[in-house]
């Protein structure tokens, strides 16, 4: 049990031995100063913290990133110079910029540089450096109860520019072009299908109550003028109905194009009446709009079927 006690003793004591050795290796090839460039500091406000060190060219070395707790400090940003290399001498430095809200009147701060040894790493640190807190207030004011307090009122209107919120604005665009865009996969085909119906029925209204009163000035008296306004009515709207053009075409045209006897024989008596001077009777007008209302509820059909 003695002789194990003292083996135990005796490793500890090899590798206390060691670690030594090779920190004392380490300071000796790697020299490590820092300091301040400010002896004051002001909380919340940024003071230059210099990092430097100088080790043999074949070593390989490295400072502390942002990452590096900087307590009782906060790092605001870094700044590294070039590695001059001298000789056998290599010379390395940074500079942190560093902010505190801490309240200690003195708040000190040393850092290390890591040297690569083999598969691991030795902290070299350098001296601790001070620095004094400026205090802004001296002393604090006499405290005074709220309801002593004196108060200052103003009613005068104050004009605050209105900002627009762009990053609001543009994600309820965006949203409402999305929901858009869907509302239009899902329904777009009814949304044409009423729009559609919606234009047919619109336009044979409005060629009824034309056609109606040309037809009720033709029942009035006859003439080759007003039987022709009726005609001209019945065929434009056929046209905007059937996409032909029937206002382009003769009656014979207009027969050959649509292949129904009781339309030819309506135009033929209509000619008649416009160009040959016999009175034609008032059923061959009423046709054309009996022809037009079949012509309407097939394509009605097509538009509600298709």
């Amino acid at each position: 049990m003695q002789l194990e006690k003292r083996m135990k003793l005796n490793i500890r004591c090899i590798g206390f031995l060691l670690l030594i050795t090779s920190t004392a290796f380490a300071q000796e090839v790697v020299v490590v100063k820092s300091h301040f460039q400010s002896d004051s500091i002001s909380v919340g406000k940024i003071i230059p913290y210099s990092l430097t060190a100088r080790y043999q060219r074949d070593k390989q070395v490295f400072f502390p990133d942002s990452t590096f707790s900087f307590a009782p400090f906060e790092i605001s940003k870094k700044k590294y110079f070039p590695t001059v290399t001298n000789g056998n001498s290599s010379y390395d430095s940074v500079v942190y910029f560093l902010t505190t809200f801490e309240l200690d009147s003195i708040q000190r701060l040393k850092l290390p540089v890591f040297v690569l040894i083999q598969k691991d790493c030795l902290k070299v640190f350098s001296a601790n450096d001070s620095v004094y807190l400026n205090f802004r207030v001296t002393a604090m004011p006499d405290s005074v109860a709220i309801e002593k307090l004196p108060l200052k009122t103003n009613t005068n209107y104050l004009a605050v520019s209105w900002l627009l919120n762009y990053p609001i604005v543009a994600t309820i665009v965006g949203s409402l072009i999305v929901l858009a865009i869907i509302a239009w996969i899902i329904f777009g085909k009814r949304i044409r299908k009423y729009f559609a119906m919606k234009k047919l029925n619109k336009e044979y209204r409005a060629f009824l109550e034309r056609f109606t009163t040309s037809l009720n000035k033709l029942s009035g008296g006859f003439t080759s003028r007003r039987a022709e306004d009726v005609l001209i009515i019945w065929k434009t709207y056929m046209e905007d109905l059937e996409k032909s053009p029937y206002t382009k075409f003769t009656s014979r045209e207009i027969v050959r194009l649509v292949n129904n006897q009781e339309l030819e024989v309506a135009l033929r008596t209509i000619d008649r009446g416009i160009y040959g001077g016999f009175l034609p009777s008032v059923d061959s007008f009423e046709f054309l709009q009996i022809y037009s209302q079949q012509r309407f509820q097939k394509k009605e059909d097509e538009v509600k079927n298709g």
